[in-house]
């Protein structure tokens, strides 16, 4: 059984029965058969009109899926309205490229290859399994659900144990939007389902979440594409000419909002000496001033909670100066207090992994070198950001960043229906991909028009 619990004020929603392993190898067999099916039986115009359906009715529906989703995560409405919209916004872009994209033909020295012509052609995996995520569950499906859908494959999908209910609720919007049943299936249940769906005859595995479970999933998978986004330890610089008012409110909001429950989320900052302090000192004004439930929001569990707050403590041990926050706030829910720590040891958690909370963790740096040193030195490569007035100096510290999302003067605004987002080292498999490619694979087919044998064959 899986439970779904309102956040903000602790309490069950409703227990769902997770699916069994027959009923997991019967969801494969069926979307296997139905994806076949589909591809002989529409068009790419047909695909994209179908996509543009589905936009339709997701904008029709957005406000009771919204409120699904924020009586299920706890996320603040406008926060999940932002990124609702955000994934809509990228449908024509996605309609255009599809439409635009075929076969392409490769040269070849005519010298070498006399009557000869190759093609590269994009096809779709087939049966995609689908593992979701609770933080942004609209959002991180439909980056997912809309480039597999459009490219051919089908989905197995099944949402995160912890947002049952909204995963559910998207998936019948893709139903009422006109694609078969069976082409896009969803899943109930926890970790067990999951590594079933990744230890079946799928043919890629598309899955968000952390580093820990995405080596699990790479270890069960066996050899399949997999489409993996992990976990960021997103480093800001904020440099000696930085615009402090700026750079303050933008590091709160990309520490802070939605309970820092993101993954690209500011997660530790490195503020040059000559303005550590003012920067601290208006982080701290705009951090003391949130509003949990408005502008932070719960984490989503008790547990969650414990652990940000056993991050925080440990840190306070290891020497690290508390400057606000770093308690839960009391009455209902799972809320915690925005917290600000200034801090020298490298070696703290805080510093060295993903902390999914509203903690911001500042080191104040010498220079810019040692600020680009320190954010790179992780073995994460998700997102940083560069706080500065000069967008040269910016754009050349963007190109030193050792992460596939770099933003200047801007934090946690990813394109529209996340194209590109992707991270370097172990926070993402594949990097440098459109979505839609993410989605196909390739078939090279070379043809010789002579009948003649090549001189080279024995005979």
């Amino acid at each position: 059984m899986v439970r779904s619990i309102n956040p903000r004020t602790g309490q069950p929603i409703k227990e769902f029965r997770s699916s069994s392993s027959s009923e997991v190898r019967e969801a494969f067999g069926k979307a296997r058969k139905a994806q076949k099916a589909w591809c002989l039986s529409t068009t790419k115009e047909d695909r994209a009109a179908r996509l543009k359906d589905l936009e339709a009715v997701c904008r029709r529906r957005m406000d009771e899926v919204v409120g699904t989703m924020f009586e299920e995560v706890g996320i603040p409405k406008k926060a999940l309205v932002g990124a609702y919209n955000s994934a809509l916004s990228g449908v024509d872009g996605y309609v255009a490229e599809y439409l635009r994209a075929g076969d392409k033909e490769y040269p070849l020295p005519p010298a070498g290859w006399p009557d000869t012509r190759a093609e590269i052609q994009l096809l779709p995996h087939g049966a995609v399994a689908h593992i979701g995520v609770w933080n942004f569950p609209f959002w991180q499906t439909m980056i997912t659900a809309m480039p597999a859908l459009l490219t051919g494959n089908s989905v197995v999908y099944k949402p995160s144990e912890l947002c049952t209910m909204s995963g559910l609720r998207i998936a019948d919007l893709v139903h009422e939007a006109g694609y078969p049943k069976d082409l896009y299936v969803p899943l109930i249940g926890g970790a067990e389902v999951g590594r079933e769906m990744v230890r079946s005859d799928c043919d890629a595995v598309a899955f968000t979440g952390n580093i820990e479970t995405g080596r699990d999933v790479a270890r069960n998978a066996g050899i399949k594409p997999l489409i993996l986004e992990l976990s960021g330890n997103d480093a800001a610089i904020v440099c000696e000419d930085a615009d402090i008012e700026q750079a303050a409110r933008g590091i709160a909001y990309g520490s802070f909002s939605r309970g820092g429950q993101v993954c690209v989320r500011v997660k530790r900052v490195y503020a040059h000496e000559a303005v550590a302090e003012e920067f601290l000192s208006r982080l701290v004004g705009i951090a003391s001033k949130l509003d949990a439930e408005e502008d932070v929001g719960p984490l989503i569990r008790e547990e969650a909670r414990q652990n940000v707050n056993g991050v925080v403590q440990g840190a306070v041990e290891g020497g690290a100066e508390l400057l606000c926050g770093g308690s839960s706030v009391d009455g209902p829910g799972f809320f915690y207090e925005p917290t600000v720590l200034r801090y020298s040891d490298d070696s703290l958690e805080v510093v060295r992994k993903e902390t999914f909370g509203p903690v911001c963790p500042v080191k104040v740096v010498h220079d810019e070198e040692e600020a680009v040193r320190l954010a790179n030195d992780t073995p994460y490569g998700l997102g940083a950001t560069i706080w500065t007035r000069d967008m040269d100096k910016g754009s050349a510290l963007a190109r030193r960043m050792e992460a596939g999302n770099v933003w200047i003067n801007e934090c946690v605004r990813t394109l529209p229906c996340g194209e590109y987002f992707q991270g370097w080292k172990q926070s993402s498999i594949p990097s440098s991909m459109s979505r839609l490619q993410m989605f196909t694979k390739k078939r090279t087919v070379v043809s010789n028009a002579s009948c003649e044998p090549r001189k080279h064959w024995p005979g």
